[in-house]
């Protein structure tokens, strides 16, 4: 065996590793959440199709659905959102999107907007400045 046998060796063991991790997942997600609201107030802002529009903004769903169950003491309703998304992706991916779309519609829903960083800066020039 010569040297450079077992460096090709190595890198195609890791070739096949990195592959392994990012083969195709689920292209089906499911995430819950408990709303503090009224299920008629959490459907209609499901249904309005601005509102669904930025819910499911940058996530690739090709259907999804709400499905909202009864009251949970003081933690409110427990509101699922199922996603099929159009491409697979790879791993738990589709869960984390399915939790994002969730958090989204329980934000919209107790605080009337969607969390956003847009138009914030992520560092000011002052900053640091006149502290003294």
């Amino acid at each position: 065996m010569t040297p450079g046998t077992s460096t090709v060796r190595d890198v195609a063991d890791k070739a096949r590793h990195v592959i392994a991790k990012v083969r195709p997942g689920s292209a089906s997600g499911r995430r819950s959440l408990p709303i503090r609201c009224d299920a008629e107030e959490i459907r209609a802002r499901w249904e309005d199709p601005q509102q669904r529009a930025a819910i499911l903004d940058g996530i690739p769903a090709e259907d999804a659905s709400l499905t909202i169950g009864d009251q949970d003491r003081d933690w409110g309703r427990t509101a699922t959102i199922n996603l099929e998304l159009s491409p697979p992706v790879p791993g738990t991916a589709t869960q984390v999107l399915a939790g994002k779309a969730v958090r989204r519609l329980k934000a919209l829903c107790e605080t009337g907007e969607i969390p956003s960083t847009e138009c914030n800066p992520s560092a000011r020039g002052d900053a640091g400045e006149g502290t003294s």
